[in-house]
């Protein structure tokens, strides 16, 4: 990479660059002048400072950014131009910067002749066009007062006929409003519905029958205890009689009588018996031939966590 064009560069575009281990340029603008008549455009002129020179990493960026490579390859190639500019100069050589001047050496000591015609392009002030055209056609035939009355604000008279305008509704954010609320509520419905509907199927009991109890829903609050009474003994298949039967155990009365009263509406012949702190929900059968299998058909439609036994 070419670091002396890119010093030039440098410079039109900043006005400044700073060379690790070699000095500092620095572009200066005079004023215009006025003699005799005659306008003297500004002049620029380049100065350079043989010195340690300032570490910045603007003019290696500057490089990399162009060159399409890392800003530290950039440093390098800088670090590499100053430290061959200064054995060029040594051995009497001429390091050029294009279009700004060249490093020589005179009398053994350094130095930096610059151009005598520089010409530095600075950022000028942005120029915005009006198209007066347009301006014009729209003003023609337009007096100053009627300019002026246009651009004023006057407060209404008394002969002026005020119009009020009823505001506008937006029906389209009314009726995406009426639609949101709509499916609001069906999921609420669905929701209650669903509900009610997993209630009455977990409260559904068949009728009852003498042989088989129907299905019911279990509520069971603990094991039966064994009953304060004698308990009768399973009778043989073959031989029907009518047994009362202990199916569900409740600690309180209310609940007893509360699940009483639902199978009593389902058909089912049931009573109340207390035992002790207890109240027992017991159910008689006609005609049971299998004492047996008839537990084990109440247990598993109405107390299938505990246990039933034959009430005497």
């Amino acid at each position: 990479m070419d670091i002396a064009k890119y010093i030039g560069l440098f410079l039109v575009k900043y006005q400044y660059c700073n060379l690790p281990n070699l000095g500092d340029f620095a572009v200066t603008k005079k004023a215009a002048s006025y003699s005799d008549g005659q306008v003297k455009a500004p002049e620029y002129e380049v100065k350079f400072s043989f010195s340690g020179g300032l570490i910045d990493d603007a003019f290696p960026n500057f490089i990399a950014t162009n060159e399409r490579t890392s800003i530290a390859n950039a440093a390098n190639a800088v670090k590499d131009f100053c430290t061959q500019t200064k054995l060029t100069l040594a051995e009497g050589g001429t390091v050029l910067i294009p279009g700004f001047g060249k490093f020589v050496q005179t009398n053994g000591k350094n130095d930096f002749i610059p151009d005598q015609n520089i010409h530095v392009e600075t950022p000028g002030i942005p120029i915005f066009k009006i198209n007066t055209a347009a301006t014009r056609s729209s003003m023609e035939g337009e007096t100053i007062a009627e300019l002026h009355e246009k651009m004023q604000l006057r407060e209404p008279s008394l002969q002026d006929d005020i119009v009020i305008k009823p505001p506008k509704v937006n029906w389209s954010k009314v009726i995406i409003l009426l639609l949101i609320v709509g499916v609001v509520l069906g999921l609420v419905g669905g929701a209650i519905w669903y509900m009610n509907n997993n209630k009455e199927q977990s409260e559904t009991v068949a009728p009852a029958t003498n042989e088989v109890p129907p299905a019911a829903a279990p509520a069971a609050n603990t094991p039966n205890p064994n009953p304060d009474t004698a308990a009768q003994a399973p009778v043989a298949s073959g031989t029907p009689g009518s047994y009362t039967f202990a199916i569900l155990t409740f600690k309180d009365k209310e609940s007893a009588e509360r699940k009483e009263k639902q199978l009593k509406g389902f058909g089912h012949d049931v009573g109340i018996k207390q035992v002790d702190s207890n109240y027992i929900v017991t159910i008689s059968l006609n005609n049971v031939a299998d004492t047996a299998i008839a537990k084990d058909s109440l247990q598993r439609f109405f107390n299938p966590k505990g246990s039933v036994i034959i009430f005497k």
